[in-house]
């Protein structure tokens, strides 16, 4: 998947860690002003990954001299979101595992997750919520990216 001079795997993995840091301290000032009960909130945090993929697709086309392949925009946006969700997602085992084990009830009560939610559910919600809007987030952002003279086969 990787042309030019860039791995998109390496430019995924640095925008990933990135974006999951700022999806951790997002997390950790809900819980500093007190707003872990309105769980639509950490939904918000989406922004990041938007932002985080867009950057790195833009990284990753520079570095290759302004030309990208469309399924390494693809794989950019997908590892981007599962590396950003796999950290968000040991971050919330450690939180309600050391410090606020009722945070987990909170995820239950809401109408967003299911009641007998465990902490492994929650681990894999995770990592599945933020890979997927990885894909589709770069599916978008590639349109916009991908090249000039860009058509399907048998299109003239």
């Amino acid at each position: 998947m990787a042309s030019g001079n860039a791995s998109y795997l390496n430019i995924a993995i640095k925008y990933g860690v990135i974006v999951g840091i700022a999806h951790i301290v997002y997390f950790i000032l809900m819980g500093i002003f007190g707003l872990h009960d309105i769980i639509e909130l950490s939904f918000l945090s989406s922004v990041f990954l938007i932002i985080g993929i867009v950057k790195a697709i833009s990284s990753y086309k520079r570095a290759n001299g302004d030309t990208m392949n469309y399924f390494s925009g693809l794989g950019i946006g997908v590892v981007t979101g599962l590396v950003s969700s796999l950290i968000l997602a040991i971050g919330l085992v450690i939180y309600i595992s050391l410090i606020d084990s009722s945070y987990l009830q909170n995820l239950q009560a809401s109408a967003l997750f299911p009641e007998g939610l465990s902490l492994l559910a929650l681990f894999a919600l995770t990592i599945i919520y933020g890979t997927w809007p990885g894909f589709f987030i770069a599916f978008i952002a590639m349109q916009w990216f991908k090249r000039r003279d860009h058509t399907l086969p048998n299109q003239i």
